[in-house]
């Protein structure tokens, strides 16, 4: 049987993934430095880009779900060991929006040593890969449409 206690940590668990999930996806936006001043007008977005850390993602999803660091740290580092676990048997990790985690198979093949230019073989291998969602995509789009506005002032491009 489950109780109501279990319902109600389930429910905020799913919020609180719900809520990485967002982060994630608008990371960029809320990590971005703060606007410049260039030849009198301030430009809505840097130049500069920035890393953002597992911490500052940690950071993020505690302000946005109302929950401590401590509980959107070890939501996000849950989620992140599902997807990895996941991928490595072989499956395919699907998040609608966002994108799509799976493996590819690469064929063995002949390569040649940078330093010496000697042939060699190598490996087959598996490796991971990612393929952005429709909605990561069009965050990226309005993300870069806004910023190429904002510079064009007059007919002049930022510096």
């Amino acid at each position: 049987a489950v109780s109501k206690g279990d319902l109600v940590r389930e429910s905020k668990m799913v919020r609180l993934l719900a809520t990485v999930l967002c982060a994630l996806l608008s990371c960029a936006e809320a990590f971005r430095p703060a606007p410049r001043a260039w030849g009198g007008h301030v430009a809505a977005r840097s130049s500069v880009r920035m890393a953002v850390s597992k911490g500052d993602l940690v950071d993020a999803i505690a302000a946005r779900a109302g929950v401590s660091k401590k509980m959107a740290g070890a939501v996000l580092s849950s989620a992140l060991d599902v997807i990895v676990e996941s991928v490595a048997d072989g499956n395919k990790v699907s998040l609608v929006g966002f994108g799509t985690f799976d493996s590819k198979e690469r064929a063995a093949r002949e390569g040649r040593n940078p330093q010496t230019g000697e042939k060699m073989q190598i490996a087959a291998t598996v490796a991971p890969t990612f393929s952005f969602g429709k909605g990561f995509k069009d965050a990226c789009k309005r993300s870069y449409s806004a910023s190429v506005a904002t510079r064009t002032l007059n007919g002049h491009e930022a510096p």
